[in-house]
């Protein structure tokens, strides 16, 4: 009877959920490797920290600087115009010219209370999720995952998502707020500089801005000038002649009376009205100014790390597809 050689044996069969290595898998494997790698470096974590102080920083620049802006506002809406032409008062108060400003300016002041909370609130979570426990627990989980794979062992499910929930809550913040904060320099830096400067400039200027100096009326003896001494009726002039003097005297009169008149009411309203125009200026200049940086918070505080968010939850999810099964043939 003959023996049927060893090495002709057929093989043992593999375990059901076993997978050979493919090139997908082996880049997930390194990926991973890189992540846990990364978390254990200090510089990560400080340039995290650092990036989302520069951040705080910012935001509550913007903010006292809305602050002061908005106060400034307010003074300027209180303002009353006294103007008194002949006599008769009148009293102006910009309270409704400067309301649209002034509402703009408190929703700016909001946003930028609600860009320093969130840069707060992810200052918070970076240390939660930078902890010892966390990134230790994650390299257990990664470290068993790893080996599993290795040894071509079918990966528990509820194994492959505690490493996603764990590689999320570790590397999210910071890969959102270096990413942000690197997208922010690249791209939206100097445009936030100059609008931020520029911002400052103009409470400083809106500071110094008086309205109420070019509504005075101009004294009455600046505005009238003392009329001419009339020229003296000699006794023997006619009647006739008497008459005509005395009707270019009147109509002289009239005409002063008429000028001065004309400007005391023209002359005040002409200057208050350019100065207006120069205000109604400065403030249609800083509403753009405002829209831009509220642009820019919101970039960096809710677009870009949305966006950052997505792509870091997609490709941990990939840790959770495992290999596809080959069709059974019939």
């Amino acid at each position: 009877m003959s023996r049927q050689p060893m090495n002709n044996l057929p093989s043992s069969p593999r375990p059901p959920g076993a997978f050979r290595w493919t090139p997908r898998q082996i880049t997930l494997a390194s990926l991973l490797v890189l992540a846990v790698l990364l978390c254990w470096l200090p510089a990560f974590q400080t340039m995290a920290d650092r990036y989302v102080d520069d951040g705080l920083q910012r935001s509550l620049l913007s903010f006292a600087t809305a602050r002061a802006l908005h106060s400034v506002v307010s003074v300027l809406q209180g303002t009353e115009l006294a103007v008194q032409p002949m006599g008769v008062g009148l009293t102006l108060t910009l309270g409704q010219v400067l309301a649209p400003i002034s509402d703009l300016v408190a929703q700016f002041a909001d946003w930028m209370l609600w860009a320093s909370i969130a840069f707060g609130l992810q200052k918070l979570l970076l240390s939660m999720g930078g902890s010892y426990g966390v990134t230790g627990l994650l390299s257990l989980i990664a470290l068993a995952w790893l080996l599993l794979r290795w040894r071509q062992q079918a990966v528990p499910t509820w194994l492959s998502r505690l490493l996603v929930v764990l590689l999320f809550t570790r590397l999210v913040m910071p890969v959102t707020i270096i990413g942000s904060e690197a997208l922010f320099q690249h791209f939206i830096a100097q445009t936030y500089q100059e609008n931020q400067i520029a911002t400052e400039g103009a409470v400083g200027q809106l500071q110094q801005f008086d309205v109420r100096a070019p509504a005075k009326a101009p004294a009455a003896d600046a505005a009238t000038p003392t009329p001419p001494a009339s020229p003296a009726v000699a006794p023997s002039s006619s009647l006739w002649e008497r008459f005509k003097l005395w009707g270019q005297q009147a109509q002289q009169s009239a005409s002063q009376a008429a000028s001065g008149v004309q400007d005391l009411v023209r002359n005040p309203g002409d200057a208050l009205r350019d100065k207006l125009g120069e205000l109604q200026q400065q403030l249609d200049q800083q509403v753009e100014r405002l829209v831009t940086l509220m642009v820019v918070f919101a970039l960096q505080t809710l677009v870009i790390p949305l966006v950052l968010v997505w792509a870091l939850l997609q490709l941990c999810k990939g840790l959770l597809a495992g290999p596809r099964q080959p069709v059974a043939k019939s």
